[in-house]
């Protein structure tokens, strides 16, 4: 985070919260973090109400995206956090999901690299999301790095399986200013198997 500014209604009540960001800095995380830090210091505030710039220091150009949609009831699975820890040369990936109030986690260890980061990201999503139903497993059976269009994207292949019925899966998420390698693994992952668990 680069810099950050809050505009108050009054004593309890924030107006708006503004955050500028670097580009390779994840503009979900940012948001979420701060609406935990309003909450812990009492503020009534709605998600809408924060904005993340990302601005780059070499071309001092910004984009601007809104902050995540508060994760109310659905069908469908949100990605709700994501921690990376390293250990040698290995990558842990912690993932946390959310479906209509109910939290989902999931965990993976790769190879330290920019391919193993992005697998653990999207296996850690495939192991949070089987929690969302019974009999149901899913498998990564590979991710890929592409560049289609003059953007960079990650793709995942997932398998799944709910008691005898069976689909191979694909998801496909833009790795952009405002969104992780990480992070669009996980979305990836997310995209391949949200019309199979959304009941």
């Amino acid at each position: 985070m680069l810099a950050a500014a809050v505009w108050l209604a009054d004593l309890r009540r924030v107006r708006a919260l503004h955050i500028t960001a670097a580009p390779s800095a994840s503009g979900m995380i940012i948001a979420k973090a701060a609406a935990q830090i309003l909450r812990r210091h009492g503020l009534d505030f709605a998600m809408d109400m924060i904005r993340v710039v990302f601005r780059d220091e070499t071309t001092h150009t910004e984009t601007e995206i809104a902050a995540p949609a508060p994760t109310g009831g659905g069908r469908f699975l949100i990605l709700e956090d994501i921690a990376i820890s390293r250990s040698g040369s290995r990558v842990h990936c912690a993932v946390r999901l959310t479906r209509s109030g109910e939290t989902l986690d999931g965990e993976a260890t790769e190879l330290d690299t920019e391919a193993g980061r992005a697998r653990a990201a999207a296996r850690a999503t495939l192991a949070a999301a089987e929690r969302a139903g019974d009999n149901l497993a899913l498998g990564l059976e590979g991710s890929a790095l592409l560049d289609l269009f003059g953007r960079r994207y990650i793709a995942a292949s997932v398998e799944a399986a709910v008691d005898r019925r069976f689909a191979t899966l694909a998801g496909l998420a833009p790795i952009d200013p405002a969104r992780s390698a990480e992070e669009a693994a996980c979305l990836a992952a997310l995209r391949a198997i949200d019309r199979w668990i959304a009941w």
